[in-house]
């Protein structure tokens, strides 16, 4: 019986052993992306990162994309970040609400602005044909679907085309962001990198949401 109670202490710390390594693994790539940028971004400089040998990347996740979806997939704004309140609006059967879509959209706004290495995460997905960049775009995208499906019906009676509208609002989220970021240059005038400017987005936002929903028809 005791050695059996040492065999499975010493199992269990191999596994506690892996996990944490893991974790520095996974952590080391947002490190990594924030100081050399996605071209940087090999699995000697991760493992260089995270203090261990390189060969653990695919003892541990099969590949180097592997390892690094693993790390966007936990910064990703639709998949981490908003899945409280996705999980929330998800919840409303009956349609969902303008001040819900407004706040939805203002806190990507406010979450990219915030994050650089999501900034640097957007920059590679646009900028690089990538099988797990497509994959999780394509999870994005059906994280939007279940939205749809809530809120199409509200607008199936009018001349709002809701989709175009919100593609169009998220899109410029991106773009803005990038461009003030990169940058530093002014949009419109606008200067994202100013609480002015910020708050002038976010009040856009607000308008732009309100104007669709104001031409529904009951």
């Amino acid at each position: 019986m005791e050695d059996e109670s040492k065999s499975r202490k010493r199992t269990s710390g191999k596994l506690r052993d892996k996990e944490r390594t893991k974790v520095k693994m996974v952590q080391a790539v947002g490190k990594v992306l924030l100081k050399k940028g996605y071209t940087g971004l090999n699995a000697s400089a991760i493992a260089k990162e995270a203090g261990i040998d390189k060969s653990l990347v695919w003892t541990y996740f099969g590949s180097l994309d592997n390892l690094v979806e693993e790390y966007i997939a936990q910064r990703d704004f639709w998949k981490y970040k908003a899945a409280d309140s996705i999980n929330n609006i998800l919840t409303f059967k009956d349609g969902i609400k303008e001040e819900y879509m407004s706040g939805l959209f203002q806190f990507q706004f406010q979450s990219l602005l915030d994050d650089e290495i999501l900034q640097r995460i957007m920059l590679w997905g646009i900028s690089e044909k990538k099988d797990f960049l497509r994959h999780l775009s394509d999870e994005r995208e059906l994280i939007g679907e279940e939205i749809f499906k809530i809120i199409d019906p509200q607008f199936q009676n009018s001349d709002i085309d809701i989709r175009g509208i919100l593609a169009i609002l998220v899109a410029g989220i991106y773009y803005l962001v990038l461009h003030g970021k990169t940058n530093g240059s002014l949009f419109c005038g606008i200067d994202l990198n100013t609480v002015d400017g910020k708050i002038r987005i976010k009040e856009s936002i607000a308008q732009i949401v309100s104007m669709a929903y104001k031409k529904t028809i009951a």
